[in-house]
């Protein structure tokens, strides 16, 4: 009998020990919480590039008389051009600021044209838009748009036409990382003239002729 209390004795102080220890060490849990994790820093919008929406569009018989070619500032910086297959022409690019970027009408005479009379037209307009560094707008832009040339010609007043169509539908822009948006001269290359950004301000007025 007497061994068995001896043994129900140990067993008893071993759980109060036990317990104790127990105790202790949600003691010490509770004195050092776990701090709660760092939210992260939201990063900085930035801005860093311009998007041009670029795009053309002229009458089906300046197609029929001549080859149209559309030259743009692509997103590399350099001057890229496309010919028109079609009545409208579409383009967007993307370019790191500061940047330059415009639009040029280019028609040249495929040959010899019957004779006739023929109704010719060209526009061309440049939207942009601002945009951060992950690629997503930041402000809207404007629309610059070249003047539009319309006119009726014979035969025998074609070419000159599409001199005037050269020189006067393009717009060039220059960005800045400030927002600031000014005139600026691209080199066009081809037959358009280098400094030829006279009359490139938003305007929709139609310039009608008779090559007679």
């Amino acid at each position: 009998m007497m061994k068995n209390l001896k043994i129900m004795n140990m067993l008893l102080g071993g759980l109060i020990a036990l317990g104790s220890l127990t105790a202790c060490g949600g003691s010490d849990s509770s004195d050092d919480p776990t701090p709660p994790p760092t939210p992260p820093t939201p990063t900085e919008k930035v801005l860093t590039s311009v998007k041009a929406d670029y795009s053309a569009t002229v009458s089906q018989q300046l197609l029929d008389v001549a080859n149209v070619t559309v030259r743009y500032i692509g997103e590399n910086g350099q001057v890229s051009q496309e010919q028109m297959t079609s009545t409208t022409w579409n383009k967007s690019v993307t370019i790191a600021l500061p940047a330059k970027a415009g639009l040029n009408i280019q028609p040249t005479l495929k040959g010899d044209v019957a004779e006739g009379e023929y109704t010719l037209s060209a526009k061309g307009q440049m939207a942009y838009t601002w945009l951060d560094q992950d690629g997503q707008q930041l402000q809207a832009g404007l629309t610059e748009k070249t003047p539009e040339m319309e006119a009726v010609f014979y035969a025998d007043g074609i070419g000159q036409y599409l001199g005037a169509i050269t020189v006067n539908c393009q717009v060039a822009r220059a960005f800045g990382k400030d927002y600031s948006v000014t005139d600026t001269t691209i080199t066009w290359g081809g037959n358009a003239d280098d400094d030829s950004t006279q009359g490139t301000l938003i305007d929709d007025t139609g310039a009608t002729d008779d090559g007679r």
